[in-house]
């Protein structure tokens, strides 16, 4: 009876320790997989855009003469820098000083007419003042004088005129700058607002540039903008938009 209860008992501690091994489970190794990812960053929204153009002095004088004629000389060529004042070149004025010659002499002629005419005035002023001649002679007196007075002036701005008409024969540079075309030769026929010459004015550069439609809403005039040139290799210049034309180009449809 006694070994009967060991027995039991045995069994029982037995029967307790495979309960509690059979709830210990075992132990699982967890698989690392590669995953590829790429770090995205907030770069501020810009787009940038490369267009060409062409350039140009900002500053052009178109040079010409205000009259027609023969060109006596030409006396710039392409490259040379030119200051203000510089005569460029010269047409005929054989007719105008000619003209200028007889404004001269009727301009003469009308200060002696005028002289005279007032000589008279001063004579017959004292007389008519002396009850020696009548009131008619002297109104008379006095509208020859004014006659004369106003032809002298009329004159005297014919004179004017046809100086500053002598000027018309000689193309000066308005302002100092370099020249980028000459357009005549000495000894051709010109006639007037024909361009002679081209000059550069100044250190700024204005270039032309065609942009699609889908682009040009968004170029506004003071808009910043950089240039680089082929013939200036690895430099960078600032720019601003100065103006924007709304206009189709034929050719390149921008």
């Amino acid at each position: 009876m006694k070994l009967q209860s060991i027995l039991h008992a045995v069994l029982a501690v037995v029967l307790l320790l495979g309960v509690s091994c059979s709830d210990d489970k075992p132990e699982q190794t967890e698989i690392l997989r590669p995953v590829r990812y790429q770090r995205v960053l907030f770069t501020g929204g810009e787009q940038k855009r490369i267009f060409s153009g062409i350039s140009k002095a900002g500053t052009e004088a178109r040079l010409s003469f205000k009259v027609s004629g023969t060109l006596n000389s030409v006396r710039v060529k392409v490259g040379d820098r030119l200051n203000k004042g510089a005569l460029l070149a010269s047409v005929d004025d054989s007719d105008a000083q000619l003209n200028y010659e007889k404004a001269v002499v009727a301009l003469d002629k009308s200060r002696i007419q005028k002289e005279t005419a007032k000589s008279t005035l001063d004579r017959v002023k004292g007389l008519y003042e002396n009850n020696n001649v009548s009131l008619q002679e002297y109104e008379s007196a006095k509208t020859s004088y004014a006659t004369a007075n106003a032809a002298h002036d009329a004159d005297k701005r014919n004179v004017d005129l046809q100086k500053r008409k002598l000027d018309y024969y000689r193309l000066y540079a308005p302002i100092s700058g370099i020249v980028t075309s000459v357009n005549a030769e000495k000894n051709e026929n010109i006639r007037p607002g024909q361009v002679i010459a081209v000059l550069n004015v100044g250190d700024e550069i204005e270039i032309t540039v065609g942009i699609p439609e889908s682009f040009i809403s968004k170029s506004k005039a003071g808009g910043k903008v950089t240039v680089k040139f082929s013939s200036i290799p690895g430099q960078v210049f600032d720019g601003v938009i100065s103006e924007v034309a709304y206009n189709i180009n034929s050719n390149s449809s921008t």
